[in-house]
């Protein structure tokens, strides 16, 4: 009964804490739903507590992963930086390396939201190589992705070029024809590597390779179950637009962008690719002298775009606009747009057109101010051209010491292994020379380890049969007395009854009981025809009280068949003279016997909670003293531990055999 509700107790508790897991699961859900759509900056700091509260180490890094992520979204600088922090500690206690690569590029992510690309782009090379050494080939893509992206911003189209191709070096031998629907991520991220290749080559005029490119991306979208190929079409009419629209091919720009918004619902279900149409074919009517089409479109595009807040898109369309209106010699209208343009291309970082309204503006304003935006303009191409080739410099020497270290790397594995080989050479020469010497040393300290071996086992299998004969002798000796002697004296004891010497029978009676008990004392019945286990049992019977019990502690788990008949006597005498000892002087209530056994040896314990006795002021009994020899002449271990009024412990061990 007590274990069914143990057992009860036990799975609701259980249920419980499961019930409680799954409720912090849910928050935490709650918490990255809430942080992605309302911005909460305390969230993330609330996720990483709960998380950590749970001791999941598996949850805690998704954890960190997830909001560290959310929070670059969020432009959120300050919880990207606690997700980096935290993924830093994770990955001194856990030595995750796949940790510290994300550890990173969370950094450089954050160096990104600074507008900081020198750095940014030095975190992501780091985050690449650990990936790369752990040949986690999707990660280093990821991460040449993200540097190519970078490098194409700063119009390093060279460094972005050679960065692509290194991500599909690393990512395209796992999407063969036969396979290619078992790497759905693969397949993703390499699309995207083709269409950032197809923009480097669309900025460097290359633009029969980039209409190739871009067809070839989307050949790869199209095996990607992760997209709606619909609306990828329009992605790829809008990519092949640009390339008619840099060759001065405006009409087929147009036929492109056209096919594009031709896709059904693409307003509604990709609004950017519906901008980006509708923008070209405004742009593209208005380099054909198409001027009143082209305003008309990008009124409609600027509606759009302002009512999703699309910062840069916003930047393009004003600038545009701006661009027309001057063409149109509508002054004030191009002023408006393009001074909007300007603003929100310095607030978000967009130098090229930063540069182009300033340009414009000084053409379109009059006197000092033209004149000082003219100075501002100059001075800004001045710093970026400077920027340009300083971080074009500085992206070229993070990819050399990269490179330069990999090598460094290879050139010191050779040598070491070129070490290494020739130091294996001379330690086997060595080891020969040592091992012929040892092997006869091994084959001599072998020979006698096995002659001392069966020496103690053969002096062993002698005690115990030592111990055998005396307790054969003792069994004759309580035979003789049992039979003989307390025979004699009982036909004395019925002469003497029949006479009036009354005392001398009272006498006479007591020493036969005494002889009678001796002789049960010296006897022990035969392991033959009686059982350890069932001796024990009966031994204890003999002896149990209401107020004296004896427990009886793991007997079962000892292979009685197998242990020596000598070791069971010199066990069961053991026993017995420790409950009679116990009994007599002890005054326990409560005496355990605990067995054990082990390859080697059987373990017996014997615990009392009696009075205990100070074995400093008290010589041991003849009974502790005897049972001490007994066991030790069978190479057994005897110990005794007892305090006052705290009880005894005695420990017995006897080997099983000797070696």
């Amino acid at each position: 009964m007590r274990k069914n509700i143990f057992l009860l107790l036990l799975f609701v508790s259980i249920s419980m804490f499961s019930q409680q897991k799954d409720l912090h699961i849910d928050s935490l859900a709650i918490y990255l739903n809430t942080y992605t759509k309302e911005k909460q900056t305390e969230l993330p700091k609330k996720a990483f507590l709960l998380a950590e509260k749970i001791k999941g180490d598996s949850l805690l890094k998704n954890t960190y992963f997830l909001f560290g992520m959310k929070s670059y979204f969020n432009k959120d600088i300050a919880n990207l930086t606690l997700a980096f922090q935290k993924l830093r500690k994770f990955y001194l206690r856990t030595k995750d390396t796949a940790t510290l690569a994300k550890e990173y590029y969370y950094k450089g992510l954050s160096f990104k939201l600074q507008y900081k690309p020198d750095s940014t782009f030095y975190y992501y090379s780091k985050s690449k190589d650990i990936s790369v050494q752990l040949k986690d080939s999707l990660e280093a893509t990821r991460r040449l992705l993200s540097m190519a992206a970078l490098q194409y911003d700063e119009r390093d189209y060279l460094g972005s070029e050679i960065s692509i191709i290194e991500g599909l070096r690393f990512v395209e031998p796992h999407i063969k024809d036969s396979d290619i629907k078992n790497y759905p991520n693969e397949v993703f991220f390499t699309g995207l590597l083709y269409e950032r290749l197809g923009n480097v080559l669309l900025m460097t005029d290359r633009q029969e390779e980039a209409r190739k490119t871009y067809l070839k991306f989307f050949e790869l979208q199209k095996n990607s179950p992760l997209l709606d190929i619909k609306y990828e079409a329009a992605r790829l009419f809008n990519h092949l637009a640009n390339t008619y629209e840099s060759e001065g091919n405006y009409t087929e720009a147009i036929n492109y962008f056209k096919k594009s918004l031709a896709i059904d619902s693409l307003q509604f279900k990709d609004v950017y690719r519906y901008e980006t149409a509708l923008g070209g074919i405004a742009f593209n009517n208005f380099l054909l002298g198409n001027k009143k089409a082209a305003i008309e479109r990008y009124l409609v595009v600027l509606k759009s775009r302002k009512q999703r807040n699309y910062k840069r898109g916003l930047v393009l369309t004003h600038s545009n606009l701006g661009k027309i209106y001057e063409a149109n010699n509508e002054i004030k209208k191009a002023i408006f747009h393009t001074n909007k343009g300007l603003k929100k291309s310095k607030a978000v970082n967009f130098n090229r057109y930063t540069l182009d309204n300033l340009l414009l503006l000084s053409h379109l304003v009059k006197g000092e101010k033209g004149r000082l935006l003219l100075e501002e303009y100059i001075t800004l191409n001045d710093s970026l051209y400077r920027r340009e080739r300083s971080l074009k410099n500085q992206f070229a020497k993070v990819r050399y010491e990269t490179e330069k270290k990999d090598v460094e790397n290879h050139h010191l594995k050779e040598e070491n292994a070129r070490k290494q080989l020739k130091i294996d050479k001379e330690k086997q020469q060595k080891i020969i020379g040592w091992l012929l010497a040892g092997v006869s040393i091994l084959f001599i300290g072998f020979g006698a380890s096995i002659v001392a071996s069966r020496r103690k086992k053969i002096l062993f299998e002698a005690k115990l049969k030592q111990v055998e004969v005396r307790e054969t002798e003792r069994q004759q000796i309580a035979k003789s007395l049992h039979d003989e002697v307390a025979g004699d004296i009982r036909m004395l004891l019925l002469k003497l009854e029949k006479t009036n010497l009354l005392e001398e029978v009272k006498s006479l009676d007591i020493i036969k009981e005494n002889v009678r008990n001796l002789s049960h004392q010296l006897s022990s019945e035969s392991f033959d025809e009686v059982s350890f286990e069932d001796q024990v049992v009966s031994l204890v019977s003999d002896f149990f009280e209401v107020n004296f019990r004896i427990k009886v502690h793991d007997i079962d788990s000892v292979n009685w068949k197998e242990i020596n008949k000598a070791i069971k006597r010199t066990l069961f005498l053991s026993i017995r003279e420790s409950i009679q000892n116990t009994k007599k002087h002890a005054a326990a209530k409560n005496m355990i016997l605990s067995f054990s056994e082990t390859k080697n040896g059987v373990f017996l314990t014997i615990s009392d909670n009696g009075k205990g006795f100070n074995v400093e002021d008290k010589k041991s009994g003849i009974g502790l003293k005897n049972m001490k020899e007994r066991i030790e002449e069978i190479n057994g271990v005897f110990n005794m531990e007892t305090q006052l009024e705290k009880g005894t412990i005695i420990t017995i061990e006897i080997p099983k055999n000797e070696k």
